[in-house]
């Protein structure tokens, strides 16, 4: 709540409460956990791949720009070495050993640091990819969109384990994900299905 871009209170419970309840029951039926971790460089000018694409009217950008994007702003966010780039303490508590971590330098998480998000899923050999996170109308939104693009993976988007500043930028993201052609499924219905 006291960070320089915080998701909205409102959601911010049932955020906590879902993807409490979601990991160690997604993990008792097999899953690969991956974790991300934004850490942006301090920009106040986009870098030249975010600025060669159109950013489009829309409320949060086309999706050939989110792919792109990365944080600029004069505020920092995600900051390497500061407390806003870790996990947050009670996510980061449902953390086990084997959890693989992917560091991310732009809003998809295909922008990587270390080992990417691509190596990550040919080496853990997973099929059907389920995104949670913050914040939906970017992170998650650019990742997706990035995924889908990659054809590597099914794609599914678990909207009531995602965070979000403005709740407009939810909807649209999650308009985006069925114009995608993503599979939505709320976090109770998972591990039932699968």
């Amino acid at each position: 709540p006291s960070g320089n871009f915080p998701i909205s209170p409102a959601i911010r419970p049932s955020l906590l409460a879902n993807l409490t309840s979601l990991i160690p029951r997604f993990r008792a039926k097999g899953g690969h956990i991956i974790w991300i971790q934004a850490i942006y460089a301090n920009r106040t000018s986009e870098p030249a791949i975010m600025a060669a694409q159109s950013k489009g009217p829309d409320v949060v950008g086309s999706n050939a720009w989110l792919v792109a994007a990365t944080h600029v702003y004069h505020i920092p966010c995600c900051e390497a070495g500061t407390w806003g780039a870790d996990i947050y303490p009670e996510i980061l508590a449902l953390a086990k050993p084997d959890d693989a971590v992917v560091v991310k330098q732009g809003y998809s998480a295909f922008w990587g640091g270390n080992k990417g998000l691509e190596a990550v899923l040919e080496e853990k050999g997973v099929q059907d990819a389920y995104f949670c996170g913050v914040a939906s109308g970017t992170c998650v939104l650019a990742t997706i969109c990035d995924t889908v693009k990659r054809g590597m993976v099914e794609v599914h988007a678990v909207p009531d384990c995602m965070g979000w500043r403005r709740e407009n930028t939810h909807v649209e993201a999650l308009r985006r994900f069925e114009e995608l052609g993503v599979d939505i499924v709320m976090s109770n219905l998972l591990c039932v299905l699968n």
